[in-house]
């Protein structure tokens, strides 16, 4: 590369061109720069990458409890059914079975209960 502007010099040699000759930086110095622009492009791109990521994660992580939700309200539905049908082969296996003799207390029925009668003043 320095060969070709000593060339190019040689061949003009004049005091106007070389005055308005703009002289570079280094070579290295200018690829160390290169290099910090695409890692910083780089970054950003990145960056834009991680929060689209986090909202597709956000997105996945509602799917999957919306699922879990679903699944426990089944497995209870199940358990559910099955209580059901075990209390109906239970009433229906056992019809000749006794019933007791003793009924329940009405709700409104006090002579029965246990409670001492107040004393009169």
């Amino acid at each position: 590369m320095n060969t070709i502007f000593r060339s190019v010099l040689n061949y003009l040699r004049g005091n106007i061109i070389r005055s308005y000759l703009v002289v570079l930086p280094d070579h290295g110095r200018i690829q160390k720069q290169l290099k910090l622009d695409d890692l910083r492009h780089e970054i950003g791109l990145m960056d834009s990458h991680y929060l689209q990521l986090s909202k597709e994660q956000k997105r996945v992580e509602h799917m999957l409890t919306d699922l879990t939700r679903c699944i426990r309200g089944l497995e209870f539905d199940v358990k559910l059914k099955r209580a059901k049908r075990k209390a109906k082969e239970n009433t229906k296996s056992k019809p000749n079975a006794p019933s007791s003799d003793k009924k329940p207390p009405k709700v409104g029925d006090f002579r029965e209960s246990k409670i001492p009668p107040r004393a009169s003043p």
